[in-house]
């Protein structure tokens, strides 16, 4: 079975895809830096840098897959309301999922998002346009620790199939610790005694978890055990990991294992630390992209 990415970003549906024996043959994304990155690392695949609410959808490879992760800060809880108009363009990306389908009319179609893309107020238009080419959508959402993602992330699939209903699929794997994602010899550690006045509350509120533990930079915040997965990973650089009376930032290589991204993925080492955490923050982890990949290849 052969597949297309748009949004590609990052590379986590790609690479999943591939871990499913689908081959990914096209995939696109109107951000420089992630068609770079994703290129490095799936060289075989054909790779265009565009602004997808503008593609040519008949110049694409012949495909069965089409996979799509359309951006989703305009619909996710968190979007600030000051960034309305960016926000009502970033919505509207979700529409290239339904003209890529209407000419190209693959068999099936795999869509991710955050799960506030229900309340999107076109959301229910949006469906009916893919039913009224001929698709039979389901709602999936899958929770990545559930298969095998060291990671408490949530977020909404919509399996769609021309010709059947695809049941939605079942992982209930052992949710992972996020413990062995950590190299305790790496990164630059600082004494918590230098720490921000505003991050030793939250230090101290972990304390209960023990000497090792983490901590997310948010009001309120109360530490999470090694023993657990990490909650959400987003494009912010909030994390960090205590030590008995020292603590760090997460490498960028823990961000990536929390995404399920295997130690051999690679980005330039002179992309900013910020950059490279939004890409992998905006990602699909592959894990899950593999098991809600295979199960759409299988059920096609």
């Amino acid at each position: 079975m052969k597949a297309i990415d748009l949004f590609s970003g990052w590379g986590g549906f790609t690479a999943g895809a591939t871990s499913a024996g689908v081959r990914v043959v096209w995939a696109a994304n109107h951000w420089q830096t992630a068609v770079d990155v994703h290129a490095a690392n799936h060289p075989e695949v054909e790779h265009v840098c565009q602004d997808l609410r503008q593609a040519d959808w008949t110049k694409l490879p012949r495909f069965d897959l089409l996979l799509a992760a359309p951006a989703c800060q305009g619909h996710s809880q968190a979007s600030q309301p000051r960034r309305r108009l960016f926000h009502d363009a970033m919505r509207a990306t979700a529409w290239a999922v339904v003209d890529c389908a209407d000419v190209t009319e693959p068999r099936a179609i795999v869509v991710e998002n955050v799960l506030d893309l229900r309340r999107w107020r076109l959301y229910p238009e949006w469906r009916a346009a893919l039913e009224r080419i001929g698709y039979r959508l389901t709602e999936h959402v899958a929770m990545a620790a559930d298969h095998g993602v060291p990671q408490l992330r949530e977020r909404l699939f919509i399996l769609a199939h021309r010709r059947k209903q695809i049941a939605p699929p079942l992982y209930l794997a052992r949710r992972p610790a996020f413990g062995p994602c950590i190299e305790w010899s790496a990164g630059e550690w600082r004494p918590i005694a230098s720490a921000a006045p505003g991050a030793r509350p939250r230090i101290a509120a972990g304390r209960r978890h023990g000497q090792r533990y983490l901590v997310q930079h948010t009001t309120g915040h109360r530490g999470v055990s090694l023993d657990e997965p990490i909650r959400t990973i987003t494009t912010k650089d909030q994390w960090i990991v205590v030590d008995g009376d020292r603590y760090r930032p997460l490498t960028l290589r823990e961000y990536a294992r929390g995404m399920s991204f295997d130690d051999s993925y690679s980005w330039p080492a002179t992309l900013p630390r910020s950059v490279v955490v939004k890409g992998l923050g905006n990602a699909v982890p592959p894990l899950v992209a593999r098991d809600i990949v295979q199960h759409v290849a299988e059920a096609a």
